[in-house]
C-alpha cells in the first residue's frame, strides 16, 4: 500500500505566491498610429473615417480595417496585383476586430456594411427588374418552341424538311443576382454564389471565433480547405451530395470579416492547430474608446458612391471569351521596395515562434494586397483616372500598415500563440485546475481526458515543470511497494485567484 505524503502542504505558509501569467499572460499595450501616419496611410479616406469612428463610438482601426476588407471583396476578381512575372495576389483581405463586448466592433461594421447593403439593395432591385423582362421572354420562348416542335412534327409525319429551331425558341440564360455580402452559408453554396457572380464576395459574421472553432465539425474536414483557397483565389471544385455535377470556381475568392471577444480568440489559439489559417487575417486590437456624444455627422452617400465605382470595375475577356482578372503590375520601385520589405520580414521571423511566425510569413503577400486596395480606394473617391499600376507609393503606405502597425496588433493578439509547447500545455492543466479547484492532480489524471497534445507523459511532465516552476504544483512524496504515481498538491492561494 503506498504512503502519500501531502501534509507539508496544508498550510498556505509553506507555498510561494504562484505566477498568475501561467494562465492570464500580459498584453502588450495597443499600438496607436499618429494623425500624420494614419492621413499617410489612408489619404483622402482617412477624414471620413474619423469621422465614422466618432460617430460609431468605435476605434479607427477598428472601421479602417472594415474598410480595406469589404472594399477588397467589392473589387475580387476584377483586379489582382502582379508584382513581378510568376507572382499573382488577389486584392482580397481578411479582417479580425478583437475587443470586448462594448468595444464597438458591431457599430463599426455597421459603418461600412450599411453602404455595401445599400448597394445590395440597387442590386437585388436590378435583377428583379431583369428577371421580370427574362420571365416574359422565356414565356414566349416557351410558345414558340411549342409551336416549332408541332412544326416539325407534321413535318416528319408528311416526309417534309424539318424546320430549323427558331432563335426566338429560347430565352438564354437566366440573370444573375448580383451579390457582395454574405453572412452565414454552407461551402457548397458559397461557391454557388460566387461561380453564378464570378466576381467575390464578403462573408461578415459578428462572431467569428465560434465560426472558426466549428468549422469542421459538420463537414468532415472539408471547410478548412475550402476557406484557405478561398484567400488565394485559385480555382476550386466543390462536389455536390444530390448532383453528379460538381461545382467549378475559377476564381474562389472571398474576404472575411468578423470580430471577437478576446477570451475567446484566448480559447480558440490554445485549441487550434496552425494551419495557416489564422495567420491569413489582419487583426486589430485596440484600446478602446472614451464613451462621448459625437460632434460631426456621417454622411455615408460619400462612401457608398466611391463603394459603387469599385463595383463597376469590369475584368478583362480573353480571345476565347472567358473572363480573367486585370492585371496591375508594380512599378519597378514598388519591385524595390517590396523586395526590401520581404527581407524585413524574414528578420522579424527570426524573432518569433508558432502563429506568430506564420503571420509574418503572409506579411509581403498582404503588403501586396493593401497596396492594391488603397490605390483602387484613393481612386474611386477622388473618382480618378484607372489604376493601371502600383506605384512605390502605395507600397510604402501599405508596408507601413501592415508592417509596422497591424504586425504590433497580430503580436497582441495572438501573444499566447506564441508560446512554447510546454508553456500552452501547462496553461491548459492550469486551466483546468483553476476552473474546477482542484486540490491534487496527477498524469494519469491528465491523461484520462484524452486532450490532444496531453495524452503521453512524456508530453505531459515538461507541462507540470512549468507549473512547478510557476508555484502552481509540487511533487507529493509517496512510499510503498511499485513504481510511484506521479500525484502533484496545488497551491492552496489558487483559491484567491479564482
Amino acid at each position: 500500500m503506498k504512503v502519500v505524503t501531502a501534509s507539508r502542504f496544508d498550510s498556505k505558509d509553506s507555498w510561494s505566491k504562484p505566477d498568475p501569467s501561467i494562465i492570464r499572460s500580459e498584453r502588450p499595450a495597443p499600438p496607436e498610429m499618429t494623425r500624420d501616419e494614419f492621413d499617410i496611410v489612408f489619404g483622402p479616406w482617412s477624414d471620413w473615417l474619423r469621422d465614422a469612428a466618432e460617430v460609431k463610438g468605435a476605434p479607427v482601426d477598428f472601421v479602417a480595417l472594415n474598410l480595406l476588407s469589404s472594399a477588397s471583396a467589392i473589387v475580387g476578381n476584377a483586379r489582382w496585383a502582379v508584382p513581378w512575372e510568376g507572382w499573382k495576389e488577389p486584392p482580397i483581405i481578411w479582417g479580425m476586430l478583437i475587443g470586448d463586448p462594448s468595444s464597438g466592433k458591431s457599430p463599426a461594421l455597421d459603418a461600412i456594411l450599411d453602404p455595401i447593403k445599400a448597394i445590395d439593395n440597387e442590386l437585388s432591385a436590378e435583377y428583379k427588374t431583369a428577371r421580370k423582362v427574362w420571365n416574359e421572354k422565356d414565356e414566349l420562348a416557351k410558345l414558340v418552341l411549342a409551336q416549332w416542335k408541332i412544326d416539325a412534327k407534321a413535318a416528319i409525319k408528311e416526309g417534309n424538311e424539318q424546320p430549323a429551331k427558331p432563335s426566338g425558341a429560347d430565352a438564354g440564360a437566366p440573370p444573375i443576382r448580383g451579390r457582395i455580402r454574405i453572412t452565414d452559408t454552407t461551402t457548397e453554396k458559397a461557391a454557388d454564389l460566387i461561380r453564378d457572380s464570378w466576381r467575390g464576395l464578403l462573408l461578415s459574421r459578428d462572431e467569428l471565433s465560434g465560426w472558426l472553432g466549428s468549422m469542421d465539425r459538420y463537414s468532415g474536414g472539408g471547410d478548412r480547405p475550402f476557406w484557405l483557397e478561398a484567400y488565394g483565389g485559385r480555382s476550386f471544385t466543390v462536389d455536390r451530395k444530390n448532383s453528379p455535377e460538381p461545382i467549378i470556381v475559377d476564381h474562389l475568392s472571398i474576404a472575411i470579416l468578423g470580430g471577437t471577444q478576446p477570451d475567446k480568440l484566448d480559447s480558440l489559439l490554445l485549441h487550434s492547430d496552425d494551419d495557416g489559417l489564422l495567420a491569413r487575417f489582419l487583426t486589430v486590437f485596440p484600446a478602446p474608446m472614451p464613451l462621448k456624444r459625437p460632434t460631426v455627422t456621417l454622411g455615408t452617400e460619400k462612401a457608398q458612391q466611391a463603394l459603387e465605382r469599385l463595383r463597376k470595375l469590369e475584368p478583362i475577356t480573353d480571345d476565347k471569351g472567358e473572363r480573367r482578372p486585370y492585371f496591375l503590375h508594380f512599378q519597378e520601385p514598388a519591385q524595390q521596395a517590396l523586395q526590401e520589405f520581404r527581407q524585413q520580414c524574414r528578420d522579424w521571423e527570426g524573432e518569433v515562434s508558432g502563429l506568430m511566425k506564420s503571420h509574418i510569413g503572409k506579411l509581403p503577400g498582404l503588403a501586396v494586397r493593401v497596396a492594391t486596395v488603397l490605390a483602387l480606394l484613393d481612386c474611386a473617391i477622388m473618382n480618378g483616372e484607372p489604376v493601371n499600376s502600383i506605384s512605390a507609393a502605395h507600397l510604402g503606405r501599405a508596408c507601413h500598415y501592415v508592417g509596422e502597425h497591424m504586425r504590433r496588433h497580430a503580436h497582441r493578439a495572438y501573444g499566447a500563440a506564441s508560446m512554447p509547447a510546454e508553456v500552452k500545455a501547462a496553461s491548459r492543466i492550469a486551466e483546468i485546475i483553476q476552473s474546477e479547484g482542484l486540490r491534487q492532480i496527477s498524469t494519469r489524471e491528465i491523461q484520462r481526458r484524452g486532450l490532444v497534445g496531453l495524452q503521453s507523459a512524456k508530453e505531459i511532465a515538461p507541462a507540470f515543470a512549468v507549473l512547478q516552476g510557476a508555484s502552481w504544483i509540487d511533487t507529493i512524496a509517496q512510499s510503498g511497494p511499485g513504481r510511484p504515481a506521479k500525484i502533484f498538491a496545488v497551491n492552496p492561494h489558487l483559491e484567491n485567484m479564482r
